[in-house]
């Protein structure tokens, strides 16, 4: 057991809540007010009910950490409350009714104002020499700056269509404000003699600075955003479509079997090759993910990473990154595309789609043709002029003769290399690769499953070890 003297626990009741209080003190706690933005409305207004949306898309707080005075310095800002009202503010001076409400209510207005808000710390650094007692020193500056996004989507709450998507951002340099900056060099002037009662007061003044740099950029991109749609008023007169309507009937039947593949870091595409859920994609778009998510043509429209519930999964069964080829499974029964494996029939100058998202362009079709067929370092690859960009990657190249995929559309290279040279991997490599034929064989894929666990490998690997050492 330790004893402590009657002074030492004095020392500490004495010294604890001051420590408490310090710890307290360095931590800046705020929000964005509410009623930021205060500017005349329109001349004339738009006659229609709006609902800012208060519980998606918004970043809850902002963090930023300053080392002026001590590195646990740091400053918390809810920004969600104070944007929400800020944006149903804005739009109150273009139409006549705005409310901020909760996403289950917005079937009630006309439509629905969706906010996208970001702010990121960025920082900028400057050096500069200074000569000291013969010696010369380098003395770095680091200067804070606030990047700030905002996206504002109005969408019609009955379709999901977007009417409008308007985007601003801006770039500012944290300035504190006067008392802030007194009481710094104070400190300074003082060598941090009375640092534990300046901390706090410090922490209090930056952290206003910081909330009011804030509100500037946000008001800043509200403004720019409800220019651009005051000029775009006509998209709101009563009767308008909310957007040109798709005519994909020539091509849905393919469209209908090939999915958009969405992982936490990126998106590409997928196709159906039987009906009970077995997709082919590659291994760039599912990476090092046990399962990904995906989406049909009948979800459309859609935007993946603010997508609503019930989510659809695919489990990834099978991976090979060095061929770039993965085989998932999703659950359900799915129209699909036949694999043409035979070699023979990929021939120089037929006549080619694909079909994929490129670019988030959802369920587009390019047309070409093969221009060659080629071996990659061992994989038969199927170079053509079809367009593959970003997105593209994992979707059915079909050949319009028979309707049939003969390759899983890869890679491409970009414009200032070249243009038109473009590649995907043949059916008869994804049959081969991946071992796999029409129908699926799913009891061959649940032993292969099985036997690459990690835990079978282990248990193989203790099984040949006793047989090895039963051996000797």
């Amino acid at each position: 057991m330790v004893c402590f003297s009657l002074l030492v626990r004095r020392l500490l009741a004495g010294t604890l809540p001051f420590a408490l209080f310090f710890a307290a003190g360095c931590n800046y706690h705020g929000r964005i007010k509410r009623g930021i933005y205060k500017t005349p409305s329109f001349d004339e207004q738009i006659e229609a009910d709006v609902m800012v949306v208060a519980d998606k898309f918004l970043q809850h707080t902002f963090t930023f950490k300053d080392e002026n005075l001590t590195p646990i310095n740091s400053y918390t800002i809810r920004i969600d409350d104070g944007a929400a009202t800020a944006a149903a503010d804005a739009l109150g001076t273009l139409f006549t009714n705005v409310e901020v409400n909760f996403y289950r209510y917005r079937k009630k207005y006309d439509y629905i104002a969706e906010l996208d808000y970001k702010v990121t710390e960025e920082s900028e650094y400057e050096s500069s020499l200074y000569a000291e007692e013969g010696f010369l020193w380098v003395k770095n500056y680091r200067y804070p700056k606030f990047h700030t996004f905002l996206t504002l989507t109005l969408r019609d709450p009955k379709t999901r269509l977007p009417v409008i998507k308007l985007n601003a951002d801006r770039v500012s340099y944290l300035q504190f404000n006067n008392t802030a900056v007194g009481v710094y060099w104070f400190n300074k002037i003082t060598f941090s003699l009375l640092f534990p009662l300046i901390a706090p007061v410090y922490t209090s003044t930056a952290g206003g600075s910081i909330r009011k740099t804030l509100e500037e950029d946000l008001r800043f991109c509200l403004r720019k955003i409800m220019k651009e749609l005051e000029e775009n008023r006509m998209l709101f007169r009563k009767g308008m479509s909310a957007s040109l309507s798709r005519n994909d009937q020539r091509y849905r039947e393919l469209m209908e079997k090939t999915t958009y593949v969405e992982t936490p870091t990126g998106h590409g595409t997928g196709f159906f090759i039987s009906e009970d859920g077995y997709m082919i994609t590659n291994a760039h778009v599912v990476k090092d993910n046990r399962d990904v998510r995906y989406y049909l043509y009948e979800d459309m429209p859609l935007d993946p990473h603010q997508a609503e519930p019930p989510f659809r999964y695919a489990r990834v069964v099978k991976v090979n990154h060095s061929r770039d080829l993965a085989l998932l499974k999703a659950e359900g029964k799915f129209p699909y595309f036949e694999l043409d494996g035979d070699r023979s029939h990929y021939k120089t100058g037929e006549s080619v789609i694909s079909v994929g998202s490129p670019m988030d362009e959802y369920w587009s079709v390019s047309e070409g043709i093969i221009s060659a067929l080629k071996n990659d370092n061992g994989v038969d690859v199927i170079q053509s002029d079809v367009s593959t960009n970003q997105g593209n990657s994992g979707g059915p190249l079909v050949s319009l003769q028979s309707g049939q995929v003969i390759g899983v559309t890869s890679y491409g290279y970009k414009p200032e290399k070249a243009a038109g040279l473009n590649f995907a991997i043949s059916a008869f490599e994804v049959k081969r690769t991946l071992g796999i034929d029409q129908p699926i064989d799913e009891e061959k894929l649940l032993r292969e499953e099985i036997q690459n666990t990690p835990q079978s490998r282990r248990k193989s690997n203790e099984m040949y070890q006793a047989g090895q050492n039963y051996v000797k």
